[in-house]
């Protein structure tokens, strides 16, 4: 939060603390995870929120007005804070830790950060005239490694979760470019990507893990039907 507001407060000097504060941020979620570097845990949980923090990062230099940027910079501190009482409850406290929090915080935050992160894409494209396959190929790797961490969070083999990463990876890269072309604002595309994201993923998720029945689909299709016509109904249209 400190850094998001020296940045609100004084950019100058907020551009200089980034990198400490990402050091401090770093740090203290792998003192949380106890230094276990050598563990493939350590790094998909140390993963998770520093990629939450770098793309809202992206996304903030973007926003013009104070308020949003106070919006962002609560709601990122807050997901953060309750990803660390997660991670510290699973480690340390391990008979106060909720089942199945951490997995599904995790596609929460995943989902979220794929949102400031396309929003920094598209407003890239659009703001420093990026050729459009440049962020299709970050965007790529991004939803590659993301849906591997889902799943591995998800305690899915990773041999299973290769196709759905690969499949999936391709098809947002994809996903992405068509909706470069949309005359839209950046961050309506955005949105609408983390929606389509969030239905794959969970429909992959329940898929291999055998929860997907005919009621949890028509959920999944209202909600995110519900989501698509909101954010396609208020966006301005260029």
């Amino acid at each position: 939060m400190a850094a998001f507001a020296a940045l609100i407060v004084s950019p100058l000097f907020g551009l200089k603390a980034l990198i400490p504060a990402a050091v401090i941020v770093a740090c203290c979620f792998a003192r949380l995870l106890l230094w276990d570097v050598r563990r493939p845990p350590f790094w998909v949980f140390l993963g998770t929120p520093m990629l939450l923090w770098c793309s809202s990062l992206i996304f903030f230099f973007f926003l013009e007005d104070p308020v949003s940027k106070w919006i962002v910079a609560s709601v990122v501190t807050f997901a953060t804070a309750l990803y660390a009482e997660n991670l510290f409850t699973f480690y340390h406290v391990p008979r106060l830790y909720q089942a199945y929090a951490l997995e599904n915080l995790s596609l929460v935050l995943y989902v979220l950060s794929a949102f400031f992160f396309t929003s920094g894409a598209y407003g890239s494209q659009l703001f420093l005239l990026l050729p459009v396959w440049i962020p299709m190929i970050c965007v790529c790797i991004a939803v590659l490694l993301a849906t591997m961490a889902v799943f591995w969070v998800s305690k899915i083999d990773f041999e299973i979760g290769v196709p759905y990463a690969a499949v999936g990876a391709v098809l947002f890269a994809e996903c992405y470019g068509v909706l470069s072309t949309w005359p839209t604002s950046f961050v309506t595309n955005a949105a609408l990507f983390s929606v389509l994201l969030y239905a794959f993923l969970v429909l992959a998720r329940a898929n291999v893990l055998d929860r997907l029945s005919t009621k949890m689909v028509a959920q999944l299709l209202g909600f995110v039907g519900v989501l698509l016509l909101m954010i396609i109904g208020s966006a301005r249209w260029l």
